[in-house]
């Protein structure tokens, strides 16, 4: 008898056999690599956020005094500046005026003990007595070195102030000359002024010098003259207090001229500027702030409740916060010495406090982030500590 030709399995039927047998295996062994991998990412996801230390410096100005503009023009916005560059100036006019009067008190002070010596010359040539002659000599001379020194140092002040004004104006021209926007002439005729300047203050620097060894000589001498100097001294104490005045008003007026020039403290970016020429500015109120270029750190917060213990010198995993990024190295520098409130950028949810340790960690040179930016950060967890001792043993 002939064979029979099979039936052919309907592709139906086929197709429900495979959904009954093979295809809850696939899916689970499916979900199982899944899972895994999820596991896997999950285990390298950032566990924290740091952030980049980013310092922003008030400068303020030194003393009280009416701005006034820079021979360069005024510091905008986002204006990049060096460390020691002029940012502002304060009108040196009230310090030259403070200048000249303590040099007109000096004159009338030297009057005043002109006319005092004269007396007591009188009444010691009445006396006739050497050793009190001399001591009245020692002191008067005494007085008047000090008047001397303290001529020398007004007038160095005021020189110096001259300097300061003339270099301000040379390095504005300086680079106009050396593009042939003005005539080299013009700035030649700045630096003549600029060198006469400085040979006054040499020459007054030296003749000062001299009248102070010359003052502490004559002081050493009159100390010779103990029992005969009291009655002296007596005389000459109004005029002796009111010199002591003028040499703390000179200490001041030094201290007021070096705080006319505002110079930035660190090299930066201006990112507000809050006073500007013909303002009156007191002391310590801001001019500009600056944003420093680069940060030296990061630092991040660890929770409590994440199983993570940070130590000093642990190795750590940081990243910017852009597609593709990598996972670059680095190590905890600080930690913390307590837990506190986690600011409100490193938060989950703003609307909830939080708090955590503070961590310090060393900023890689290969992470190109600006201050302030915030960085994905990956702490070892405890169950990785406990890995790395299982495989070490």
């Amino acid at each position: 008898m002939a064979r029979l030709k099979r039936i052919p399995i309907p592709l139906s039927q086929r197709w429900r056999r495979f959904r009954y047998t093979l295809l809850p295996v696939l899916s689970f062994a499916g979900c199982v690599a899944l899972a895994a991998v999820l596991w896997q990412r999950q285990g390298l996801s950032p566990n924290a956020v740091g952030e980049v230390e980013a310092v922003r410096i008030d400068v303020a100005a030194g003393t009280d005094g009416l701005l006034v503009a820079l021979p360069r023009g005024q510091w905008s916005l986002f204006d990049v500046v060096e460390k020691d560059d002029l940012i502002a100036r304060l009108d040196d006019r009230p310090a030259k005026a403070a200048i000249r009067t303590v040099q007109w008190e000096v004159r009338r002070l030297e009057k005043e003990l002109t006319a005092v010596e004269a007396q007591t010359a009188w009444d010691q040539a009445r006396r006739r007595h050497d050793d009190s002659r001399e001591a009245a000599r020692l002191a008067w001379d005494i007085e008047r070195r000090r008047l001397d020194v303290l001529d020398r140092k007004a007038l160095i002040e005021v020189d110096r102030v001259e300097l300061k004004r003339i270099e301000w104006r040379l390095d504005y021209l300086k680079p106009l000359a050396e593009q042939n926007a003005i005539s080299k002439m013009e700035c030649g005729e700045e630096e003549i002024l600029r060198d006469q300047v400085v040979r006054r203050i040499d020459e007054n620097t030296a003749v000062l010098a001299e009248a102070e060894s010359q003052l502490a000589v004559a002081e050493k001498r009159f100390e010779q003259f103990a029992p005969e100097h009291i009655e002296v001294t007596r005389l000459l104490a109004p005029i002796q207090a009111e010199i002591t005045m003028q040499e703390s008003a000179i200490e001041e007026l030094v201290l007021q001229v070096e705080t006319l020039e505002i110079r930035a403290p660190i090299s930066g970016t201006i990112c507000q500027v809050c006073s500007w020429p013909g303002q009156h500015v007191r002391q310590g109120d801001p001019v500009v702030t600056i944003a420093a270029a680069t940060g030296r750190y990061i630092v991040g917060y660890v929770r409590q409740e994440q199983r993570i213990r940070p130590t000093v010198d642990s190795p750590v995993e940081v990243r910017v916060r852009l597609p593709n990024s990598p996972q670059i190295a680095a190590r905890v520098e600080r930690i913390g010495p307590q837990y506190e409130l986690i600011p409100e950028r490193h938060r989950r949810d703003p609307a909830v406090l939080e708090w955590g340790l503070p961590v310090r960690i060393a900023l890689p040179r290969q992470l190109s982030a600006r201050p302030g930016e915030l960085i994905d950060v990956t702490f070892k967890t405890w169950e990785d500590d406990s890995r790395d001792d299982g495989s070490s043993g």
